[in-house]
């Protein structure tokens, strides 16, 4: 999905997006958690990753985001996670316009812990986390378990502390 295409310029976007991680080319022999960590280590951060704000899990080597902001921000962004080396099968869930942001604009929150993404799965016949398998109401679920404050500051990626 071409985002510029689809949205005006100007437009506020929420998108949902899902890739897996590979390790192909680049693992390391001491396991996958060591390379899944690597993913969700800070990438260096650009003006667009500082427009864009949400939420994400990483479970089983595939990684689900919700992001929103400016279009050419989210663009950008969801395009970088396009060339990155660490992800394949990228592909967008989901994309609306919205008027307000829900997140805050350079942070991206870790959601979902064991039990509500078990909760989650077991309500809609899902056998494990698999995004690519999510509608937009499981979406919308999997979105207000941000609304549950975060009981690890560390739990905001992303977010710079002064």
């Amino acid at each position: 999905m071409n985002l510029l295409e689809t949205f005006p310029r100007d437009a506020l976007v929420r998108v949902a997006f899902c890739s897996e991680a590979d390790f192909s080319s680049w693992a390391d022999p001491r396991g996958p958690e060591l390379e899944v960590s690597r993913i969700l280590y800070p990438s260096p951060r650009t003006a667009h990753h500082e427009a864009v704000g949400g939420i994400f899990h990483s479970g089983d080597r595939f990684y689900l985001q919700l992001i929103e902001g400016p279009v050419e921000d989210v663009a950008a962004y969801v395009e970088h996670v396009v060339r990155d080396p660490r992800h394949k099968r990228v592909e967008v869930l989901h994309a609306e316009e919205i008027r307000t942001h829900t997140f805050p604009p350079g942070a991206m929150r870790y959601v979902g812990n064991h039990d509500q993404l078990h909760t989650l799965h077991q309500r809609h016949g899902l056998a494990g986390f698999d995004p690519y398998r999510y509608t937009a109401g499981i979406l919308a679920q999997f979105a207000a378990l941000a609304e549950d404050p975060p009981s690890d500051p560390d739990a905001l990626m992303g977010r710079h502390r002064d």
